[in-house]
């Protein structure tokens, strides 16, 4: 059984088709990464896999269990953790204060074993000189750093991680790399929306591409890199996956991402 299953999900803002008739299988220990031009319909997929909006059509199911109309706090609970493209941290608390948070409102978890879970997690993503520093005044590495270590401190089955990689340097996106390597290995399935192409190639098994909501490749990430359509996509040129993958961005366009 798959642990998440989306079938023939449409959304919609209005009179313009977000996601349409979107089909997808995810099965434990997954990682799915996710590419697109802006406007493809990327987040907003994220947004009905995480309760955070509601389809217009179809059906979402978590681990066999019905979930469309669940929001997003029950699916937290019930194992789907997230990062946003822009960090949401409670600013006025310490990182140490932030992830003690989403210990206890995530995981449930109270007590001297949220206190422990939250030290851990500060230490496996590189956080821990940074506990009592209040988290409006991280750079942005720290940031990212701590919008992934909040969504692990949830205990997630499932996580999507939205353009974690976006705006930091290669040695900070490779340190990154090797936070999501470590989670993959204890189990977790990770779908990875991600515009710096390279993250993705070096770390996911599995590609699809969005386009108009619809999704116009999916499979290993050099096939799907390598497609015509795929290519049209990102650059609008007969370019090859080598350099889609070495350039690190897709065009940029307007609109939903």
């Amino acid at each position: 059984m798959p642990l998440l299953e989306l079938d023939q999900v449409t959304k919609r803002f209005g009179e313009v088709t977000i996601v349409e008739d979107l089909s997808l299988a995810v099965e434990a220990g997954d990682a799915l990464g996710i590419v697109g031009p802006n406007g493809a319909g990327k987040t907003s997929l994220f947004g009905v896999i995480s309760g955070d909006l509601f389809p217009d059509r179809g059906e979402v199911r978590f681990a066999g269990r019905p979930v469309t109309w669940v929001d997003a706090a029950v699916r937290c609970r019930l194992g789907v953790g997230r990062t946003y493209q822009v960090p949401r941290p409670f600013e006025s608390m310490t990182v140490f204060e932030n992830l003690l948070v989403a210990v206890q409102q995530g995981a449930g978890e109270r007590g001297q074993a949220s206190y422990t879970r939250a030290s851990s997690i500060l230490e496996r993503t590189g956080l821990g000189h940074e506990a009592n520093r209040p988290a409006g005044r991280l750079g942005l590495m720290p940031r990212k750093r701590l919008e992934l270590a909040r969504a692990l401190a949830s205990r997630p089955r499932l996580l999507l991680l939205d353009e974690v990689a976006g705006g930091l340097t290669d040695p900070e996106m490779a340190q990154l790399v090797e936070v999501v390597e470590s989670v993959r290995a204890d189990g977790l399935a990770v779908i990875w929306i991600e515009h710096v192409v390279r993250a993705l190639t070096s770390t996911v098994d599995r590609l699809i591409c969005l386009a108009g909501g619809s999704i116009i490749g999916d499979g290993r990430p050099d096939e799907v890199l390598s497609s015509a359509a795929v290519r049209e996509v990102f650059l609008g040129t007969e370019a090859t996956a080598e350099s889609l993958a070495e350039s690190g961005a897709t065009r940029e366009g307007s609109g939903r991402s």
